[in-house]
């Protein structure tokens, strides 16, 4: 690469590391709209000294455009006047001769391997922290509008936990049925006879009957016969309890700057899976209502009435009631209140910090 003489000039604009900082944004920049980190103004492309202290403070991927190997940007340190790398390069900063240089992700280390290593570990601890911290400003506000559809859901949750908790009373006090073994893998099957040619001792076939199990309908909504004591509502509330801990109200920044490390990582996990928890939990709640509804109750009665059904039960029903019995002449009611159809409000869109990106 022909390099004007000028590039490997010295520019010792750079006396501390807040001035360096402060032209990160302008760097990124040029490389996007370029593609050549060493055409930027104050990039010093000589090599540096051996030893040399260094403090990383960015990181770039060359654009598309120049990801070919003959478009590669040139190192200071190993490469000067030929292309060399396209991912991962590093910013770096030299504290005793007050510049900036563009390198590539590793070429440091060919001049101070020791030095090269420590700066990369502090700089994907700083960089962890920052970008902990920009994502708590940028999403902390997410935690009031999460709140609010957890608060108006509770209701429906309650509903939802007491018509699942009925059912299960019912199934195990009144019936005594251990349906769970039979609908716990999401489908429904039934028992049918088959036939099929055996070969006696002697070497001659007869035809045998024999049991087969086969599948009579898929049931999605199979959680509704779940054993397990759901607690839907008290659980969406303690996902609430969770997100107040993190409202700051319009003292975001402030409040986060001053967490210690450990505190912005929790307030994060908070964030996040605070939400997801409660994400998690009405589709928990919409798997048992799709139980109830007219397509799983015409699949239940189909597959209660099928002389191969595993167990004797009648089962019928609407939006209001569920009936279910050992037969149709012995129903048992379950009231579904209105409420336990409601729809849940859409909460907001958050990732984690591993997947979040900066605008």
């Amino acid at each position: 690469m022909d390099l004007p003489d000028e590039f490997f000039d010295s520019k010792p604009f750079y006396r501390n590391r807040d001035a360096a900082q402060a032209v990160l944004r302008d760097i990124k920049e040029h490389i996007k709209k370029t593609g050549e980190p060493h055409t930027w103004r104050h990039h010093t492309h000589s090599k540096p000294v051996v030893g040399s202290r260094i403090v990383y403070i960015g990181e770039f991927d060359l654009p598309e455009s120049h990801q070919a190997a003959d478009r590669h940007a040139p190192c200071p340190c190993c490469s000067p006047r030929a292309p060399k790398y396209s991912r991962k390069g590093k910013i770096a900063w030299f504290p005793d001769e007050h510049v900036i240089r563009m390198i590539g992700p590793e070429c440091f280390q060919t001049l101070n391997p020791e030095g090269h290593w420590e700066a990369v570990e502090v700089f994907n601890r700083e960089e962890a922290e920052r970008r902990t911290i920009a994502y708590l400003v940028k999403n902390l506000h997410l935690n009031v509008p999460a709140r609010d559809v957890i608060q108006r859901a509770l209701p429906v949750l309650e509903a939802v936990d007491r018509v699942h908790g009925t059912l299960q009373q019912r199934i195990n006090e009144v019936l005594r049925i251990d349906l769970w073994r039979h609908v716990g893998r999401g489908s429904l099957t039934v028992n049918v006879e088959g036939r099929r040619l055996k070969r006696t001792r002697g070497g001659a076939q007869e035809v045998e009957t024999f049991l087969d199990v086969r599948q009579f309908a898929e049931f999605p909504g199979f959680p509704m016969f779940s054993p397990r004591t759901s607690r839907l509502a008290s659980r969406a509330a303690g996902c609430a309890k969770r997100l107040s801990l993190i409202d700051f109200g319009d003292e975001v920044q402030e409040r986060v700057r001053a967490m210690t490390t450990e505190e912005q990582a929790k307030a994060a996990r908070i964030l996040s899976k605070g939400i997801s928890a409660a994400a998690d939990i009405f589709k928990e709640a919409n798997a048992i209502r799709n139980g109830f509804g007219p397509m799983s109750i015409a699949n239940l009665k189909g597959w209660a009435r099928h002389a191969g059904c595993p167990v004797h039960l009648a089962i019928s029903g609407d939006e209001c009631n569920f009936y279910i019995g050992s037969d149709e002449n012995h129903p048992l009611r379950i009231e579904i209140p209105p409420t336990f159809w409601h729809r849940f409000g859409e909460f907001p869109k958050i990732l984690t910090v591993a997947n979040w990106e900066e605008d």
